[in-house]
């Protein structure tokens, strides 16, 4: 199953900015992904979450309108995790993994999260910060 992905777009035709809360528990995953981030015109950071407890609890607080998950973080429930957080947050929800195969995007969509490789790079996850789905 494949999500139909679409720009969100202000009244005036304008993208609207990506607000993203980063969730991870590798500081240093974090730090390198915001770092590849800052200088991304139209992207936010607008919070960092080291669980999935604390990107529920941002998530409410701060309304981003995408969630970038470091998948790997959270072990074997990593997805589960990663559902968890999307059901009770309103916002595309992004995992990023290092797993590049079949099941583990079949997986993630079926969760109805949006999945990125690693290995895919930053142009890869850029691409797919742009492409939010509406919603």
């Amino acid at each position: 199953m494949n999500l139909e992905r679409t720009r969100r777009v202000t009244l005036s035709g304008v993208p609207e900015p990506v607000r993203l809360l980063l969730v991870g528990s590798n500081e240093a995953v974090r730090r390198g992904i915001e770092l590849l981030l800052s200088g991304e015109a139209g992207v936010e950071i607008v919070g960092r979450a080291e669980s999935a407890n604390s990107a529920i609890r941002l998530g409410r607080e701060l309304s981003p309108n995408t969630v970038l998950i470091d998948l790997e973080s959270f072990g074997e429930r990593g997805l589960e995790e990663a559902a968890e957080v999307r059901s009770q947050v309103s916002a595309s929800v992004i995992v990023l993994s290092l797993r590049d195969d079949p099941q583990s995007r079949q997986r993630a969509d079926e969760a109805g999260l949006r999945f990125v490789s690693k290995q895919a790079g930053s142009d890869g996850l850029l691409a797919l910060l742009r492409e939010r789905p509406m919603g």
